[in-house]
Parts: C-alpha cells; sequence; structure tokens
C-alpha cells in the first residue's frame, strides 16, 4: 500500500476505492482526510510512513477532494455556508488569521501496482498555493502558484507490493 499527502489523480495501475477514468488512469478523489497542521504532530514523512491517520477523528476529519480547505471546513460544518446570507462575514479570512490557520495535511492511501517497464505518473490538476507532496515518506515540493498542474514520477517511489 502506498501512502500519499496531497491531492492528485495517478496514472498507472491505480486500484481501491478510486474511479477508473480511462485507460490506465485512476482519479483519487475519495477517501481523504485532512487536518489543520498545526493540530498535527507528525511530519509528512512520519505520516506516510509510522504514524498515519486511522480515520475520521480529531483532528482529521473527511476531506473534499477535488477541493479546498474551505470547502472542506464547510462540508465539516466548521465554518458557515458562505454563499447564503452574509455568513461570508463570519468566515476568518487569512490576512486576518494568517497563513498557518488555513494550512493542512491532506492524507490518503492507494494501490498501485506497477508492471515492468511502466512509468507511474501523480498529476495535480490545480494546486492553489502551494503544496509539499509526501508519497512513502518520499518530499516533493511543488512549484507556487495559482491553480499549477503538475506531474510527478513516482515510479520509483511506489512500494514492491502496491
Amino acid at each position: 500500500m502506498d501512502v500519499l499527502v496531497a491531492p492528485m489523480e495517478c496514472e498507472g495501475g491505480v486500484r481501491e476505492r478510486r474511479r477508473r477514468v480511462g485507460m490506465g488512469k485512476t482519479k483519487l478523489d475519495s477517501g481523504w482526510l485532512a487536518a489543520r497542521s498545526s493540530e498535527v504532530a507528525a511530519t509528512g514523512v512520519q505520516l506516510t510512513t509510522t504514524q498515519p491517520p486511522t480515520g475520521p477523528s480529531a483532528p482529521w476529519m473527511e476531506a473534499v477532494v477535488p477541493g479546498t480547505v474551505l470547502g472542506t471546513l464547510l462540508e465539516n460544518n466548521l465554518v458557515p455556508d458562505p454563499f447564503y446570507g452574509l455568513n461570508n462575514e463570519a468566515i476568518i479570512d487569512i490576512a486576518n488569521s494568517g497563513r498557518e490557520y488555513y494550512t493542512f495535511w491532506f492524507f490518503t492511501t492507494f494501490e498501485c501496482k506497477k508492471t515492468a517497464n511502466q512509468h507511474v505518473h501523480l498529476n495535480f490538476r490545480a494546486i492553489n498555493y502551494s503544496a509539499e507532496v509526501y508519497l512513502n515518506g518520499h518530499k516533493e515540493i511543488l512549484p507556487k502558484g495559482m491553480f499549477r498542474r503538475h506531474s510527478l514520477n513516482i515510479t520509483d517511489i511506489l512500494t514492491p507490493s502496491g
């Protein structure tokens, strides 16, 4: 089993509670957990090797992927619906809270058994604004920017068992 922190899509032989979207592609758009990074003592390496979350229990919650931190907070009833009345004024602005308040870990696991000579890539369709990706204890920092697309070749990082 491969362990990952960050939202993405995987090209290759990914299995488990995922949706097949074409030849050799699987969307990793379900089964995600999220937690405010300041409430998690473990590092990204620890989360993807020795200390993974076991389920949606504090501080971890079910995450909306694809989505945003705000979408996940809304889905878990931790902020009011910003599209109703003046509720948007009750949501803490990042300018007042600082980046740490909206900095979250997103976590999932998946199985990806590759065949001989196969390359496996994780495709990110809209990272906003920055992300550190951890997969099986390996760290990759993605380029910063609004809704950036990026692809990581994870062939050599996958576990032999998938």
